[in-house]
């Protein structure tokens, strides 16, 4: 019992007197019946778990609710630590106006950029299996393509030089009551999208057309649609039940549990945002899932039968070495962040129309945040570093043979933030 302080053990006490827990069981068991299992030490310890983990929900619930009244965020949150659900919980509506239709575990968001990281999984999955080489060029698979020396590396790490197809569209696509389709990406491109902005794999770029390309390999190879593919290689083995890609001609969208998007102006207030022609593009944007089936994904990235150990490392891999200057990359599908030396967070986030989300993997500590906003007015980076906080000012006082990560007091730091703004949105709503 060396380890646990006299504050442990009262807090301990006062557990077992006024929360449920079989210990309250064993005492009222016959004495003849009573057989200890498992040492004081670990009945203790798991107690002491417990109450940490109460604590933490009862901070981060606290810090949320007080956000949320103050009209910070309208959406789900979840944390999680090595696989265990620590926080999970809806704020606000999806009719934001009027205040009605509250969010529900259910109920399905537009994901945004976020979806990047399940296009790149389905480029990573037939990889797996031997159809692609991530060294090709992309021109190999589809003959189309407008250039020569771009590889399906380049796309994934957002290194190929190419013009965003969004900027493109914006000034020339004829008719903006007609979805642009992927199919109308190399067209556009070799008419207005002649030049690369530089010579692939010399420098990161983030641009959209990169994963749209991405969405169209995955077509190409496998031999079916995009959201055919991921419905039967992800979606449905992984048990993600509301999440889904966009498609206009689907018959059925219209009965999905589908989230309001809204934007603020001061003149009008909330008003809601509807798709466009734009959003007839997926890969880099487009799927609609909840916190609770993003946590599947994010679990399943764990396990070796879903993904090798492999190909996640290499997915987690940065294009270029991470140290105290360059602390900041992209993967394959994920931004990547050196928080200390030795320490990689993958994340990725979301921007579009309405809707703002996040998902951090922190693999190396295990622990998950996905937050889904319906709003795209707030920005969310300064609670995500408090919620860290809370969780690692409990973690202090819990005995472990680990040394503790230092917390990361600005997620995504001010430079990156601007940097992301200067290569992604320009005037587009778009991360």
């Amino acid at each position: 019992m060396k380890h646990f302080s006299a504050s442990v053990l009262l807090l301990v006490f006062g557990i077992m007197l006024f929360t449920p827990f079989p210990w309250n069981k064993v005492q009222s068991c016959p004495q003849e019946d009573f057989v200890v299992t498992e040492s004081e030490e670990e009945i203790l310890r798991a107690l002491y778990e417990k109450a940490l983990d109460s604590a933490k929900y009862a901070r981060i619930d606290q810090l949320l609710t007080h956000v949320y009244k103050r009209g910070g965020f309208s959406g789900q949150v979840l944390l999680a630590e090595k696989g265990k659900v620590l926080y999970d919980r809806c704020f606000g509506f999806s009719n934001i106006r009027a205040g009605r239709d509250s969010i529900l575990p259910e109920s399905s968001f537009q994901l945004a950029s976020l979806s990047k990281p399940f296009t790149a999984t389905a480029v990573m999955l037939l990889y797996q299996q031997g159809k692609i080489d991530l060294n090709a060029p992309v021109k190999e698979y589809l003959p189309d393509f407008p250039f020569d020396n771009i590889t399906v590396t380049h796309l994934l790490q957002h290194r190929s030089g190419l013009k965003n197809y969004i900027y493109l569209a914006d000034n020339y696509w004829p008719d903006k009551k007609k979805y642009l389709r992927n199919t109308d990406l190399s067209p556009l491109l070799a008419r207005y999208g002649k030049t690369l902005d530089f010579k692939p794999g010399t420098r990161f770029k983030y641009c959209n057309t990169n994963y749209a390309y991405l969405a169209l390999l995955v077509e190409k190879i496998s031999g079916q649609s995009f959201p055919e593919y991921f419905a039967e290689n992800i979606a449905e083995p992984l048990g993600m039940q509301n999440t889904f890609l966009f498609d206009p001609q689907d018959p059925q969208m219209s009965d999905k549990k589908v989230v309001n998007g809204y934007s603020y102006s001061r003149r009008t207030g909330f008003y809601k945002r509807y798709p466009d022609y734009l959003d007839g593009v997926l890969g880099d944007k487009g799927l609609f899932s909840t916190a609770r089936d993003i946590f599947l994904f994010d679990q399943a990235l764990y396990r070796s039968d879903f993904l090798a150990d492999s190909i996640i490392e290499l997915m987690f891999t940065p294009a270029e070495e991470l140290n105290p200057k360059h602390d900041n990359d992209y993967g394959m599908g994920f931004r990547i962040r050196q928080d200390t030396v030795g320490h990689h967070t993958v994340f990725h986030n979301g921007w579009w129309k309405g809707f703002r989300t996040y998902f951090i993997h922190d693999y190396q500590c295990q622990r998950t945040v996905i937050w889904l906003n319906n709003r795209s007015d707030v920005t969310i980076n300064p609670y995500i570093s408090k919620i860290f906080e809370i969780v690692d000012s409990s973690q202090l006082h819990l005995p472990s043979p680990e040394p503790m990560i230092a917390k990361d007091e600005h997620f995504v730091a001010d430079s990156v933030s601007r940097q992301i703004v200067e290569e992604t949105y320009g005037s587009q709503e778009q991360e």
